[in-house]
């Protein structure tokens, strides 16, 4: 129900602000010191003052940052082609296969944000993890800008489709009278400070498991149903499993997804009994039961008697400590917060260093191209953004066909 309800949201508040962007165009409202625009989508809020550059003496520390900037870009374009496109022909390859009935559905590459709405369990991890990313990778825009010479006009936050964002709004004029070398910095800067920010997320995640705590994945009870069952009184019901309980391991072997269970209960015959290792706020305890219900759906369908726990599960992520799970809501919160924020600046540190019409990526081949070379003929076409727009949304309307489980 929850899930249903953020789409909901997430339609009227999209319907809402493209109606207002509609009637009132490009106008703007003065809040106090803000100015209030409203977009296809969404709407910004400009809240910074005009702030001019700095002429300062380009020094050898300048020098070496601006090599820094540049370097991490075609890092960031170098991941792209050497991580995302192998993962996007080899989703092809397995839609293909899946699309003829001979293989299980691929693992999706590329997942539009607002689908991720429907796994609320992860929502404030997200809007977290973007807010930090988007306001680190402007900022860093405005500060190289001044440093270059390059003044701020405005600046200010927002959000569209139910994402946060930030924004800095540079000088124009200043920008285009700029070097190539000023220009491919300022633009490098947001993506290398998303870079930065995701490589301090991962040393804290990696200081925090040297503390002797490690991540492990098990199985979560989601609910009760005995619906699923041909009985009434299913085995989950018998054992008085509950919301939110952990299944660690069956017949003392520790289970790490859904489908490890589904495995054991497929391999099992109806009326064995089996252990299950609960952990419940920390305390861990075994539980036997006998499996004397089959699943009424798998019945219907292949004609074949499976056990039957009569339970919703899903993956989860829990705390180990000396191979026992552990439980500290704040170490396991702080661990998914970091997870999250090293996702998502990764992914913006690599998505907006490559070529795609409105990225970072394309004002950067733009200030360095030479114009009358082979490169500069592919910018001034814009080959590149084309051609990685197209990989990118085919990935997305693949990845959403698995995601809705069409």
């Amino acid at each position: 129900m929850q899930q249903f309800i953020l789409l909901y949201m997430l339609a009227l508040w999209t319907l809402f602000f493209t109606f207002l962007s509609i009637i009132f165009g490009n106008r703007e409202f003065k809040l106090g010191f803000a100015k209030l625009k409203f977009f296809v989508g969404g709407m910004l809020l400009y809240i910074g003052r005009e702030v001019k550059p700095v002429q300062r003496k380009i020094t050898r520390s300048h020098k070496v940052m601006r090599i820094v900037y540049i370097f991490a870009m075609f890092l960031g374009m170098a991941l792209f082609y050497i991580i995302f496109i192998p993962s996007f022909f080899n989703m092809i390859k397995g839609f293909i296969a899946f699309s003829r009935g001979v293989a299980a559905p691929p693992q999706p590459v590329a997942v539009p944000v607002p689908l991720l709405f429907t796994i609320t369990s992860i929502v404030k991890y997200l809007i977290i993890s973007i807010s930090i990313g988007a306001a680190v990778h402007e900022f860093a825009h405005a500060v190289v800008a001044i440093r270059e010479g390059v003044g701020v006009r405005n600046w200010g936050i927002g959000c569209l489709f139910l994402i946060p964002l930030a924004f800095v709004e540079l000088d124009d004029d200043l920008f285009k009278n700029a070097s190539s070398v000023s220009k491919a910095s300022i633009a490098s800067a947001g993506p290398f400070a998303n870079a930065l920010v995701a490589i301090v997320a991962q040393l804290l995640i990696i200081f925090i498991l040297f503390s002797g705590v490690t991540l492990s994945t098990a199985v979560e009870v989601v609910n009760v149903d005995c619906s699923i069952c041909n009985v009434l009184q299913c085995p989950g019901e018998r054992l008085g499993l509950q919301s939110g309980d952990i299944i660690y391991a069956v017949n003392g072997t520790a289970v790490r997804s859904v489908s490890d269970i589904a495995k054991i209960l497929n391999a099992t015959k109806l009326g064995n009994a089996v252990m299950l290792t609960v952990c419940r706020s920390g305390v861990c305890f075994d539980k036997n039961v006998v499996l004397d219900s089959y699943n009424v759906e798998y019945m219907s369908r292949y004609g074949l008697a499976k056990p039957c726990l009569g339970i919703g599960m899903q993956d989860t992520i829990i705390l180990l400590r000396g191979d026992k799970p552990y439980s500290s809501l704040f170490i396991q919160e702080l661990l998914q917060y970091l997870n999250f924020i090293f996702v998502v600046n990764l992914s913006l540190f690599i998505f907006n260093a490559i070529p795609l019409f409105i990225t970072d990526g394309t004002i950067f081949l733009s200030s360095i191209a030479v114009k009358k070379g082979f490169i500069g003929k592919l910018v001034e076409v814009k080959m590149l953004d084309k051609i990685n727009a197209a990989i990118i949304l085919i990935a997305i309307g693949m990845s959403t066909y698995l995601f809705l489980g069409v």
